[in-house]
């Protein structure tokens, strides 16, 4: 069920793409570094996360947009786990920029919603057995935000997330922090 929701979330943004282009609104590229720490089960045996991703920026008015985002994540096993897990996250997502943001100061917070899919790989081996897997998982991650003007047209843009990957019998979990910076296109 949520793999044909997610279907239909991308089928619909590719139908209104154009409708979208047209619109001629604000354009923004951006990179940042991740620094995950996993929770729950997924906590118990896997260490710090680290990667980066690139994520766009569509403004569909002062106050939203709508995002994509893509990059590489890899966590590394905890002690008594010889192994390795990384992610390759596709998300879409909705930032919704607060009315608190003060219009003098020009930094703003944001809230931001984004749903899509991770391609996730992991490796553990041992003294008598090696085992590896892929999988594709459900992602949510919902994140709280703020993007601090740098430079003549960028913004430096510092976030907090709460990242799940969800998987059949559970999920995996983990608590993020983003740091990053944005041109304008």
């Amino acid at each position: 069920m949520k793999t044909i929701s997610f279907c239909a979330a991308v089928m619909a943004l590719v139908i209104l793409a154009p409708t979208i282009a047209s619109a001629q609104g604000q354009m923004s590229v951006g990179a940042g570094l991740e620094l995950m720490l996993p929770v729950g089960a997924f906590g118990d045996n896997w260490g710090t996360g680290f990667g980066a991703t690139g994520e766009f920026d569509y403004s569909l008015s002062p106050h939203s947009s709508i995002t994509g985002k893509a990059g590489y994540i890899s966590w590394s096993g905890k002690s008594g786990v010889t192994g390795s897990c990384s992610g390759v996250p596709l998300l879409v997502g909705l930032k919704y920029y607060s009315r608190l943001s003060s219009p003098e100061s020009k930094m703003r917070i944001y809230g931001h919603l984004e749903l899509g899919l991770t391609f996730v790989s992991w490796s553990v081996s041992g003294h008598i057995i090696s085992v590896s897997e892929s999988q594709t998982s459900f992602t949510l991650s919902p994140s709280v935000g703020i993007e601090i003007p740098a430079g003549p047209n960028g913004a430096v843009d510092v976030s907090i997330r709460y990242y799940d990957m969800t998987k059949t019998g559970g999920g995996r979990g983990s608590l993020g922090f983003r740091a990053g910076y944005k041109l304008p296109l």
